[in-house]
């Protein structure tokens, strides 16, 4: 009984230490909340409003301070009395021991702090504004007031580089000069936020004025001092240059430095109306026409003192071309007597004197020109190349037809030589033949020699004819070359063959007795040998049957033939 008691106050103990221990931590949670709202209540925003107030605002900022005002004294008669009854009843819930009460009421009075606290902070920013507004617009006033003196100082002083957009830019001033004196009302009446709307126009219009101020006297001083000095140069330079007998294939020059005249006078208007961009696009394209009328009295002048060189040159070159066809047409004579020319070498040097003489009446009408005074030189020039280059594939093609004439005589010798040559190979086919007494030869055979025997014939008429064809003979020989040289490897295939078989048969003779097939094979071949003449057939027949009786035979007579024969 004595322990229950004991544990029963020991647990009523632990009970009371947490209900202590929980009522403090609440204590301390609600002096926390307490500070918040303390800190909360100590925001600098009514002397912020203290401040703004003795600005006397008006218009736009004065509604917009009424507005923020009203909303901090709603935050501070409602809010903060709110967040006091939160905090009467934390406490008193807490005194109670109602824990749970005591929490819920806490975590409502958080929210609540949160939400005061971001709207107070609302408030001060707005208020903070509405003061960083009336310094910033009387500082931007400032600064812009002092851009605007210099601009104005700097367009009365330098009146004369502006030209016809003075009167435009003095109107601009004008203009900035009533939009400061509205924004200066506004500030000095505490409407700074109508102020700074102003001051933004104001921005934009004085940078436009201050961009404009700087385009305009270099663009300006182009129209009044550059392109007329530089149009007036040309029309002297035009003016001398036609007086030293110059032409022009564009005979518009002035008429072109009238237009270009009358662009200037459209800059001049367009920069009176301020159209900045209009003028830079209108000079840029002043001073492209400006460069391509001198370039087109430079190139004139360069194109002179390139025909005064080149066309003692070129003259030569056209002389030079004229004899040396000259010279190519009389050898093509004379030596169309003795050949045929077959690649129109005749017909193509007369065309080429044609396009000589041509070249010479372009080179003679431009002397003429010049005489007369009439000469457009860059023409002229252009052409001058255009005749060179012509006369140099002229020239070529002389090259060409003497080279291909050239060796005429040459090949005429060596075809005369290869034909002596043939002639030679040819008796020496025959007494080969002849030497070997031979009991006759073969029609084919025959045929073949005396083929071949023709064409060296037909050869030799050709080589002997007044007016040679080097072109035909040059086909005839090939055609000799090979059928000799064909009729030569039968010449040698007939003479082995029948030197062969006559030692095949004296062979033979050792087997004729004893082996009857060798006595009638030598009969055989001796008929073929020296009734058919087709040697070949009767060295095959003998061959075949002493390999019968002595394999190897023919073989062993073979090798030394040969042998024998390359001694």
């Amino acid at each position: 009984m004595f322990f229950i008691l004991i544990g029963i106050v020991v647990i009523a103990l632990i009970l009371y230490m947490s209900v202590i221990l929980y009522q403090r931590h609440f204590v301390t949670q609600i002096k926390q909340l307490e500070e918040r709202k303390g800190d909360l209540m100590a925001l600098p925003i009514p002397e912020r409003l203290t401040k703004l107030r003795s600005l006397h605002l008006t218009g736009e900022s004065l509604d917009t301070f009424k507005r923020w005002e009203k909303q901090y004294n709603e935050l501070t008669n409602h809010n903060f009395a709110t967040v006091e009854g939160y905090l009467f009843d934390a406490e008193t819930a807490n005194t109670k021991y109602q824990f749970l009460q005591v929490n819920r009421v806490l975590k409502q009075l958080r929210a609540y702090l949160t939400e005061t606290d971001q709207d107070l902070v609302d408030v001060q920013d707005a208020l903070e504004n509405l003061l960083a507004n009336e310094a910033d617009t009387r500082q931007q006033i400032q600064r812009l007031r002092e851009k605007y003196q210099q601009l104005r100082k700097r367009l009365l002083t330098k009146s004369f580089s502006f030209g016809p957009a003075l009167d435009q830019l003095e109107a601009t001033l004008g203009r900035l000069e009533v939009d400061f004196d509205r924004a200066n009302e506004l500030t000095t009446a505490g409407d700074h936020l109508g102020a700074k709307a102003i001051l933004q126009q104001l921005i934009t219009e004085t940078d436009q004025l201050e961009n404009r101020m700087e385009r305009i006297p270099k663009r300006y001083n182009e129209l009044a001092n550059e392109f007329p000095e530089q149009l007036a140069e040309i029309a002297e330079i035009d003016q001398r240059m036609r007086t030293e007998h110059y032409n022009f294939v564009d005979e518009q020059i002035t008429i072109k430095q009238q237009q270009l005249e009358d662009q200037s006078d459209k800059s001049l208007s367009l920069m009176s109306q301020l159209d900045i961009e209009a003028v830079e696009a209108n000079n840029a394209e002043i001073a492209h026409g400006i460069d391509q009328l001198y370039d087109q009295l430079e190139a004139e002048m360069m194109a002179k003192k390139t025909v005064d060189q080149q066309m003692p040159t070129v003259l030569t070159f056209a002389e030079h071309a004229k004899e040396q066809n000259r010279e190519l047409l009389l050898e093509l004579d004379h030596l169309n007597q003795s050949y045929a020319l077959t690649h129109d070498e005749l017909t193509t040097t007369k065309d080429l004197s044609n396009q000589i003489s041509e070249q010479t009446a372009l080179l003679t009408g431009f002397q003429k020109q010049i005489g007369a005074h009439e000469a457009v030189y860059s023409a002229i020039a252009e052409e001058l190349v255009a005749i060179e280059t012509r006369l140099t594939k002229i020239e070529e093609q002389q090259q060409t037809i003497h080279d291909q004439v050239a060796d005429l005589h040459d090949g005429e010798k060596v075809a005369n030589d290869n034909l002596r040559q043939f002639e030679l190979e040819l008796r020496n086919t025959k007494r080969s033949v002849e030497k070997l007494n031979l009991p006759g030869l073969r029609q084919s055979y025959l045929d073949f020699f005396f083929v071949v025997s023709d064409e060296i014939k037909a050869l030799d008429n050709s080589l002997n004819q007044i007016k040679i064809n080097l072109d035909e003979i040059a086909k005839q020989l090939i055609l000799v070359q090979e059928d000799l040289d064909e009729l030569k490897q039968k010449t040698n295939d007939l003479v082995d063959s029948a030197l062969m078989t006559e030692q095949l048969l004296q062979y033979a003779n050792r087997y004729r007795l004893d082996f009857p097939e060798i006595q009638v094979a030598c009969v055989e071949t001796q008929a073929i040998f020296n009734d058919d003449y087709d040697y070949q057939r009767a060295l095959d027949t003998l061959a075949t049957a002493l390999e019968k009786v002595d394999p190897g035979a023919y073989t062993k007579i073979e090798k030394t033939y040969f042998q024998q024969k390359e001694v």
